[in-house]
This record gives C-alpha cells, sequence and structure tokens, in this order.
C-alpha cells in the first residue's frame, strides 16, 4: 500500500494515559515560571508572603517544569521516529515536515511571547535524529555529561558586556521598567519588539541554566525512555519507576534544600545576582543542574505509579486532558498570561507580585482543565493538535467524535 494510505496520527484511544497526566502537570509550571518573568522576580517583593510564594516557585517548579517537559518532547519525537522508520520505509520527510510546522508554530507564538521554546524544540529535534540509533546507554551517559554544562560553562565564563547590560537592566527598579516599555505599547510594539527573538539563537548562553544543551540532554533521555518502551509497558518496569520516584524526590529535595542554605549563608543564586565565591558558586549550579533534574523524574514518576491505581484515574483524568491538548495549552496560557500583562490588555506589566502572578496561574490553569474537558468530549484533538497533524499529513483529519 502507499505510504500515505499506511501512516497516520495515533488514535485517542491508543495515546499513554500516564504520559499525558504527568505532560500536563508539567504545563502548570512551566505557565507558573514564564508568568514569573513579567516583574516576580523582582527584589522589590520583601513581604513574607510574597517571598515565600518565590521560594516555592524556584524550589519546586522552576526549572523542573521545563526539565521534564522537554523529556516527554523527547519522548514524542521517539515515537515518531519509530512509528515512521516502521511504517513510512524509513523515510524521514514526514518527520521533518512535523519539525517544520512546530517551528511555524513557535514563530507566531514568539510573536507574542518571547520566550517561546517551540521553535528551539524544532532545531533541537532536527539534531535528534542523528542519535536516533545510538545505543540505550550512550543515550543515558550523553544526557548525564550534558547536563554539567551549566555548572563546569559558568565557572570558566566571563562576562561580557551584553551580559552586564541584562544584568543592568534587571536591577532597575520595577516603577522605571515601565516606562515607554514595548510591552504596554501597541500590539505592533509587542510584535517588533518580539521578533527579535526570531530565530532562537541555540548556540548562545550555552553555560546557561535553562540553555539547549540542557534541552536537548532531556531529549536524548526521553529518546531512550521512548526506545525502551518503560512508559508503553509499565507493568514490567514498576520496581524500575518507584525507584526513579524514591530517588528522584529524595535527592532532588536534599539539593532544593542545600541550594537554599547556600543561598541563606553565601548569597548564592541560579537567576539573581551571586556573590558567593567560584566554588559555592560551583557547588550550588551542581545542586541545581543535577537536583533539578532528579526532582523532575521524581514527580514524573510519581504521577506515572498513581495512574495505575484505578481509584486515582478520575483524579488525573483533567490532567489527561490537558495533556492531550498541549500545543493548544502552551499557546493558549499564553495568550491568557500576555493579555493579563501586556498595555492592549490589562497592563499588568512589573505590578503583580509573586502570590498575586501564583494565584493567577492557578486561575488560568483551572480555566483550561475546564476547556480541555469540554473539548475533548466533543472533538478528537485539540484544535492547535488538529491543525499540526492535518498540515503534517496534508490531509484533514477528522476532528468531531
Amino acid at each position: 500500500m502507499p505510504v500515505a494510505t499506511r501512516i497516520g496520527p495515533t488514535d485517542p484511544q491508543d495515546r499513554l494515559r500516564s504520559v499525558d497526566a504527568v505532560r500536563g502537570f508539567a504545563l502548570f509550571g512551566v505557565l507558573l515560571v514564564n508568568m514569573y518573568n513579567f516583574g516576580a522576580y523582582a527584589p522589590e517583593w520583601t513581604g513574607s508572603v510574597d517571598r515565600a510564594f518565590s521560594i516555592l516557585m524556584h524550589s519546586v517548579f522552576e526549572t523542573k517544569s521545563w526539565r521534564l517537559f522537554s523529556l516527554l518532547f523527547g519522548f514524542g519525537f521517539a515515537l515518531q521516529l519509530a512509528k515512521i522508520m516502521s511504517q513510512a520505509a524509513g523515510s524521514l520527510w514526514l518527520y521533518f515536515r512535523r519539525l517544520l510546522i512546530l517551528f511555524v508554530f513557535g514563530m507566531a507564538h514568539a510573536l507574542f511571547y518571547d520566550g517561546d521554546i517551540l521553535m528551539e524544540y524544532a532545531m533541537l529535534g532536527l539534531i535528534l535524529v542523528a542519535f536516533r540509533n545510538v545505543r540505550p546507554r550512550v543515550l543515558l551517559v550523553l544526557a548525564f555529561v550534558l547536563l554539567a554544562a551549566f555548572p563546569v560553562g559558568n565557572l570558566i565564563h566571563t562576562e561580557s558586556s551584553t551580559d552586564l547590560a541584562e544584568r543592568l537592566e534587571d536591577a532597575l527598579p520595577l516603577a522605571e521598567r515601565r516606562v515607554d516599555h514595548p510591552y504596554l505599547g501597541s500590539p505592533m510594539d509587542v510584535f517588533r519588539e518580539n521578533a527579535l527573538a526570531i530565530p532562537p539563537r541555540i548556540w548562545s548562553k550555552l553555560h546557561g541554566p535553562e540553555s539547549s544543551l540542557a534541552i536537548f540532554s532531556m531529549f536524548l533521555l526521553g529518546l531512550y525512555v521512548g526506545r525502551a518502551r518503560i512508559l508503553h509497558e509499565v507493568a514490567p518496569y514498576l520496581p524500575l519507576i518507584r525507584r526513579v520516584f524514591g530517588w528522584g524526590i529524595g535527592i532532588g529535595g536534599v539539593s532544593a534544600l542545600a541550594e537554599w542554605s547556600l543561598k541563606q549563608k553565601f548569597g548564592y543564586a541560579v537567576f539573581e545576582e551571586n556573590t558567593a565565591s567560584s566554588g559555592i558558586q560551583f557547588l550550588g549550579d551542581m545542586l541545581f543542574a543535577y537536583g533539578s533534574t532528579a526532582l523532575a523524574l521524581g514527580y514524573g514518576g510519581g504521577i506515572v505509579l498513581l495512574a495505575q491505581r484505578p481509584g486515582w484515574q478520575p483524579v488525573l483524568q483533567p490532567l489527561q486532558n490537558l495533556g492531550r491538548m498541549a500545543l493548544t495549552v502552551y499557546l493558549s496560557s499564553s495568550a491568557m498570561f500576555t493579555t493579563l500583562f501586556y498595555g492592549y490588555g490589562f497592563g499588568q506589566l512589573f505590578l503583580l507580585g509573586p502570590a498575586a502572578t501564583t494565584l493567577y496561574a492557578i486561575l488560568f490553569f483551572i480555566l483550561l482543565l475546564l476547556f480541555c474537558s469540554w473539548w475533548l468530549s466533543r472533538f478528537r484533538f485539540g484544535p492547535a493538535e488538529w491543525l499540526w497533524r492535518s498540515l503534517t499529513y496534508l490531509k484533514f483529519q477528522p476532528l468531531r467524535l
């Protein structure tokens, strides 16, 4: 049979529900951290409640959510590669077309929010093809080594004039940063400002905590999980998943506590100005890089274990619905918070502290949970997922149930 008649999108009934639940959980952290970028990081928020919310966000979600979300994207790419290689006579054109469409989605998204990750995922997905036949143990070693790019690179990195300018800009009082800010202007002002982020410079700031190397390390880990079929056939791997959950939460929790202690005693900070010595900085960076990854894996392992219990299915169902519509949710959440912060919306840029930002994130997430449950009771895919699939397979996919 022609390839076009043999290959198509995965039926919704055949999806891995535990993976969708993990993806839904990760999306809340992604939404929360993205919203903090609009002023909630600033040192002005000195109240005890705001400080508590800021510490909670950093310790529980910051970077951990992106790690988990990136791992699942790598896992999804692994499934696509396996499917295409088995059903499309080894041709990768379908995979490349899928990534190209994702990149276009990212370009449109970046005009509204310059923190878009879709373009970077699409570009790194092209590189991932070269690792599709690498031995599993090698994938694990490479993922582990790439995580060290942040602590090692940060240790030897010399601050450039661009770094200094960005640090000085971030240190400005929030009131000054609002003056003539393009995000408080017209939609065209926003688009012109954010167009500078297209295309993403995946080769820049490779020493950063959320660099392309860190994301690609999670892609490799996701590729390993997909090839090993750990999440396809959970029962034989339950002992492994329990260990991942226990060790991940344990190591991640201890690392977060140790990192907080370094901040209190020596002035160490990951995303803020660091006043600690180079040795303390390296130690803190190692704790953050590997502790964040461990905690992300612990989160994922815990949700997969819960998904094996029938009593938890009603609880996890809303998260599964959200995970099935991950692209729609990612784009919709950006539309929500940019409307909250930008001038053509409610103009709250730099006016909301950690506590208020967290509460808005929870509100937006609840609305998305309700919307996804309503939508999937009537349709097979989310609207963005349907468009992505239709363009990938060059054929309109059935949408209504």
